[in-house]
């Protein structure tokens, strides 16, 4: 046996470890044969407990995959656009992101923030996208005998269980809309993963915005749209919904409404028609499998500004099962709702399997991710005002997500220079479950796939996974280290009962007690593994079912990234491993 000296939190252990790194469980000395390293697309298909985490969502966040963000110009975007429209209409905007049946990405938008022309591009990787294909463009119409032009906005989209594509757009009368004449909603779809398409058909009269299409469990289609009246500035939620995969289609039902007030033309007396708001829908079911939850806008002004200014904040509606009241005419519903929470436009949800609800909308033109518990935040004391993450630099408007595994979300928001991209991986509690780990740095006998994951703007990226013995906590981290990049990863324990915190530094150059080897992932990237054991006395001796909070930074080419939302000084923000 030899001794070798590690040196956490300002204390100088001496700890026992045969030479080959067996036995005990301590570290080995540094071997600089290659071995397999690991990325999170090892584990984007990981199983997942339902609701595993719904308990504790305080302590999930999204972490930004640096090598998947990128921004494409709005002239690429636009560049199947005529020569002769104008600039407004070259400005990509209203981005629906949308991963289909084999595995590739598709992305909608419109040209001009009230556009005419509605676009798709395809991706491998959210990275790299093809040239864009435009599947709607304006065109004369007649409505009344007077020549007009229908101009097309708001494509959304849904992939059926055998992998079949809808994609629904809002469409309007460019001189007629004001009016309240003419307007609907079209729809298109595709058999082969969006290479082709149908020709498009109406499924619905009347003026409208924003459509989102929803697949129940029993297959229904519902699609949502915004129920425009133009003339007053009224809104709200209508549905349809379709008993064929979207061939015939129900007739509406006006299924969500907030109230704003009476209305009487251009006079601010509180007398006539009842005006109503919540538009721009998104539905998700959440994981119980029953109750509809909704992220609509709300406009708001008063009668007296009805020429004027307006300004947005957020509702959460929540229906129990999949039919809506019809609320007719003179209705507000639903009765479960958080009414004009959060100041903010152009709202949307995902649901990950472990029990995260996650909410984004425009805060202040930047695009703003919060994440709530498994219920949507109805029975929570959630501040909806903090822990709003904005992941993307510049401005805009009409932002979208898209859950692509369970463990990652792609968001996309338009910004001034082009469309703004990016993928995001779910970090949030992991366990450390007894295994038997040879502390050599090979991770071959790592079993655990629940992982810890950070990256920074050069590409350099780590994994951080945890396992334990009766003796030690084990932490394994892997690095993927681009040409150039020597990156650190910098660790902070909090021992048992908040009694001080034990740190450590992992990189290339760490030597024993940290294992460290070099290696390669199956794609060909270099990096290298260091694996080390920290004994548990020096943690407070905890047990199972006890958490050890860990803040980490990596830091690379002069850039440091930690756990998105994350403070060094609240051990309550920090990521956690659970002793099982």
């Amino acid at each position: 046996m030899n001794k070798r000296i590690l040196f956490i939190g300002g204390i100088l252990l001496a700890l026992s470890c045969s030479k080959n790194g067996g036995g005990e469980g301590a570290p080995a000395s540094v071997d600089a044969e290659d071995v397999l390293l690991h990325r999170y697309d090892d584990y984007m298909q990981a199983p997942v407990v339902k609701n595993s985490h719904a308990e504790e969502t305080g302590g999930s966040c999204l972490q930004p995959i640096w090598s998947c963000r990128t921004v494409i110009p709005h002239a690429i975007l636009t560049a199947a656009a005529p020569a002769s429209v104008s600039v407004e209409q070259k400005t990509a905007v209203y981005p629906r992101i949308k991963k289909v049946a084999d595995g590739t990405y598709l992305m909608f938008y419109h040209g001009g923030e009230f556009g005419s022309r509605v676009y798709l591009t395809r991706s491998n990787d959210l990275v790299e996208w093809s040239d864009p294909v435009m599947l709607y463009s304006p065109y004369a119409v007649t409505i009344d005998g007077a020549e007009d032009i229908r101009r097309f906005v708001n494509m959304d989209a849904v992939v059926l269980a055998d992998g079949e594509i809808l994609a629904v757009c809002s469409y309007r009368e460019e001189k007629n809309y004001a009016k309240g004449i003419g307007g609907g909603l079209m729809l298109i779809r595709s058999k082969d993963n969006g290479k082709t398409w149908s020709q498009p058909r109406t499924i619905y009269e009347g003026p409208n915005w924003e459509p989102y299409l929803l697949v129940l469990p029993d297959g229904r289609v519902q699609c949502y749209f915004t129920d425009a009246t133009p003339q007053t500035r009224n809104s709200g939620t209508s549905v349809i919904v379709s008993e064929d995969r979207g061939v015939t289609w129900s007739e509406k039902v006006r299924c969500c409404r907030l109230y704003k007030y009476l209305y009487d033309g251009d006079n601010t007396e509180y007398t006539g028609q009842k005006i109503y708001t919540d538009q721009m829908p998104c539905f998700r079911i959440l994981n119980d499998g029953k109750t509809l939850l909704g992220f609509l806008e709300d406009r708001l002004e008063t009668p007296a500004s009805i020429k004027g200014s307006s300004y947005c904040r957020m509702s959460l509606v929540w229906n129990d099962g999949f039919e809506w009241k019809n609320l007719g005419e003179e209705s507000a519903g639903p009765e479960k709702r958080l009414s004009s929470v959060v100041k903010g436009a152009a709202g949307y949800i995902e649901v990950f399997p472990s029990g995260e609800v996650v909410l984004s909308c425009g805060r202040s033109s930047l695009f703003s991710m919060k994440i709530v518990d498994s219920e949507g935040g109805y029975n929570s004391t959630e501040n909806w005002d903090s822990r709003w993450y904005t992941p993307f630099e510049e401005k805009g408007y009409w932002g979208c997500m898209e859950r692509t595994s369970p463990h990652t979300l792609a968001a996309a928001m338009h910004g001034n220079s082009g469309m703004q991209i990016g993928l995001f991986w779910l970090n949030h509690r992991i366990d450390a479950a007894k295994s038997a780990v040879t502390c050599d740095g090979n991770s071959s006998e790592w079993k655990n796939e629940d992982l810890l994951f950070l990256s920074t703007p050069d590409g350099a990226e780590v994994i951080i996974r945890a396992s334990r013995d009766e003796q030690y906590l084990y932490l394994l981290s892997e690095f993927v280290c681009p040409s150039g990049t020597d990156p650190r990863l910098d660790l902070k324990l909090l021992k048992k009962n908040g009694n001080g915190t034990c740190s450590m530094t992992l990189s290339s150059s760490s030597s024993a007690p940290v294992s460290v080897r070099r290696g390669k992932t199956r794609m060909q990237q270099s990096g290298f593994a260091a694996e080390a054991a920290i004994p548990l006395k020096e943690l407070g001796s905890p047990v199972d079912g006890d958490r050890i909070p860990l803040f980490a930074t990596l830091s690379s080419s002069g850039k440091q990234e930690t756990f998105t939302l994350s403070d060094i000084s609240k051990p309550n923000t920090w990521q956690t491993i659970l002793l099982r």
